[in-house]
């Protein structure tokens, strides 16, 4: 390759990427090296030069809703929003976003999680490094919803329709009848579903929801954090981006783990908010619940849907916290979705 590119051909992008790259980063050589993204159709890259790492984001086909705005526009906002706000997400240099181009900083290799699997038999240092993850989400979800506008994101609000689509939905049709072939129709278990959905919309859902608050992608540099993946925003209820650290089946907290961080959560918030710490943890099971299912959906639609067996490992672990979840007493009702979990699906 020209323009001092190293010879990288099969890990660089097209050319007409490194020219825009070259455009914004330091004259000299450039080494380009394509790294693992997430279970987007994203592709990303770290560009390495003698001032230091940056990566490039290739996004040239995001998913639009009708009024034509795309996940490149809500990357873009919502990156901007977040930082304004002092919260850790990657910091923009250039962009092209028609074209889905994004030159951003490098947060580096380091997974919460890595950290966390790597340390485990430490949990004294497991609780506090989850407890200052805790404390960076409630500044997520508090300062985050300050002037958040979701008409600028392509993300359509967080209610009873779109759990029952995106959640429950998603769960039933990607994860019980595509991934595992069930038979289960659509009527056997419509019912409880709406019913589920009902009560978890009671959950105040004027808060920041970062809607995949997990130990992927929370990076770790130098002892401080950094979050990826956030373009999925809007607002939501407090209790999901909790279920979804504390559920994290990357991860694997124990039921203890989560109980107590689950009260650190709470005596923290309550230095922030108003909160009426019984009613949280009344709806805390049936939003966590939604989350589950969700994790279901998404981990079997990218193992079957996109081919990225990485993630099948990590179905069974979601399977159990969702077995967890439904032994709690006022899920007793739901027979048709217990029936199914705890006796139809067999061999996970």
């Amino acid at each position: 390759m020209t323009e001092g590119v190293k010879d990288a051909m099969r890990s660089a992008p097209a050319p007409d990427v490194i020219r825009f790259v070259k455009e914004y980063l330091p004259e000299g050589e450039l080494s380009w090296e394509e790294i693992a993204g997430d279970g987007s159709g994203r592709r990303f890259y770290r560009v390495s030069a003698k001032e230091g790492n940056w990566v490039l984001m290739v996004h040239d086909r995001p998913p639009k809703d009708r009024r034509g705005v795309s996940e490149n526009d809500s990357f873009l906002y919502i990156a901007r929003h977040l930082r304004e706000k002092g919260i850790p997400v990657p910091e923009i240099y250039a962009y092209q976003k028609e074209r889905g181009w994004f030159l951003i900083e490098d947060l580096g290799d380091l997974h919460l999680q890595t950290e966390v699997i790597e340390r485990r038999e430490d949990q004294q240092w497991g609780k506090e490094i989850y407890q200052k993850a805790i404390d960076l989400l409630i500044l997520v979800q508090i300062e985050g919803r300050k002037d958040f506008d979701p008409s600028q994101t392509h993300n359509p609000p967080y209610d009873k329709s779109f759990m029952l689509a995106w959640e429950s939905g998603y769960f039933h049709f990607v994860f019980l009848v595509g991934y595992l072939g069930l038979s289960i129709r659509d009527e056997e278990l419509r019912d409880e579903f709406d019913d589920l959905a009902q009560r978890a919309a009671q959950a105040p859902g004027d808060y920041f929801l970062y809607r995949d608050f997990q130990s992927r992608n929370i990076m770790v540099r130098d002892g401080k954090f950094g979050l990826l993946d956030f373009q999925g925003a809007r607002l939501g209820p407090l209790q999901y981006d909790l279920a979804s650290l504390l559920l994290d089946p990357y991860v694997e907290l124990t039921p203890e783990m989560q109980e107590e961080l689950l009260a650190y959560y709470l005596r923290r918030m309550q230095e922030r908010v108003s909160l009426e710490p019984g009613r949280f943890q009344e709806l805390y099971p049936l939003v966590a619940l939604h989350r589950n299912m969700q994790i279901l959906g998404a981990f079997a639609f990218l193992t079957r849907g996109r081919g990225k067996d990485f993630y099948q490992r990590y179905i069974p672990p979601a399977l159990k916290s969702l077995r967890i979840l439904l032994q709690d007493q006022r899920f007793s009702l739901y027979r048709n979705l217990r029936r199914v979990v705890f006796e139809e699906i067999r061999g996970i």
